[in-house]
């Protein structure tokens, strides 16, 4: 496997001496053929980020991942500037971070390589459709600027249901009302100090409002889990946090265009996941 920048001998090695010996149904094990995918010719310096996605799982990483590398090896020119920046918000993602930051944001994905029920030959693939992955607690700004940049086109989330009913903080207005009065990392007006563990939607609200302020297009924000109409879930999320703002008194003078900007101009599409990972 490889990936600009470097041969990575060791982890191809260290893949194939993990999955070549299996169980078999009857207990024994059995030798596994190995198949290595010609590595998609990736050029970090070229590659944009156009969807970032908050929620960096097995899902994500199975299946979206996955899809756009194929895209990326099919039409590098076309696909590149639809890489992903992961975003985390839980304590839990530090380790995912590392993990792929210590790979140079690449890693390998094991899927069978036949139709046949006993067949044990597996294809391995090196995914590098992932340019880098942000933890909104360790630097909230940043993370609220990078999902505010006019490349990305999409925000999307595997959040898990709960997700959706975590409600905001004072820290999470904060930085909505800050992004949009557009003194978001002004040293004279100082974050509340909740604001430096944004909630999913607190960051998500703060890009959008950046964007407002700055005369930028706005992301289309995709659900990718399986709740019945979660693109309205997210709209009612979004919309509420900035009627919330609107019934605190914390107003800047173009939070009613903001409402109504949230309302109109932000795309939430439903959709549907019929697709797992093994855990």
């Amino acid at each position: 496997m490889r990936r600009a920048g470097g041969n990575t001998p060791r982890r191809a090695l260290a893949v194939r001496a993990e999955i070549t010996r299996i169980p078999a149904p009857d207990g024994s094990l059995e030798r596994q053929g190995v198949t290595f995918k010609t590595p998609v010719p990736f050029d970090a310096a070229a590659a944009k980020t156009g969807i970032m996605h908050v929620g960096v799982g097995g899902f994500h990483r199975a299946h979206q991942l996955c899809y756009l590398n194929g895209l990326l090896a099919q039409n590098w020119d076309t696909a590149k500037r639809w890489c992903y920046t992961g975003v985390g918000v839980m304590p839990a993602d530090v380790k995912m971070r590392d993990y792929l930051k210590d790979n140079g944001f690449a890693y390998p994905i094991v899927s069978r390589a036949g139709a046949e029920v006993d067949s044990f030959d597996v294809e391995v693939e090196e995914v590098v459709a992932m340019r880098d992955m942000l933890l909104a607690f360790e630097d909230p700004v940043r993370c609220v600027k990078a999902m505010a940049d006019e490349d990305v086109k999409i925000v999307s989330l595997t959040i898990t249901e709960f997700g959706y009913r975590v409600p905001l903080t004072k820290g999470d207005f904060s930085l909505i009302e800050q992004a949009l009065n557009g003194v978001l990392d002004d040293p004279e007006e100082p974050l509340h100090a909740e604001a430096a563990t944004p909630t999913t939607f607190g960051v998500i609200c703060a890009a959008a409002a950046l964007r407002f302020s700055n005369g930028t297009r706005p992301f289309t924000l995709m659900s990718c889990d399986n709740l019945p109409h979660n693109g309205e879930v997210c709209k009612r999320r979004m919309t509420g946090a900035a009627e919330e703002l609107v019934c605190a008194g914390l107003c800047a003078t173009s939070l009613d265009e903001f409402v109504v900007w949230l309302q109109r101009e932000v795309r939430y599409p439903s959709t549907m996941v019929d697709r797992i990972t093994p855990a």
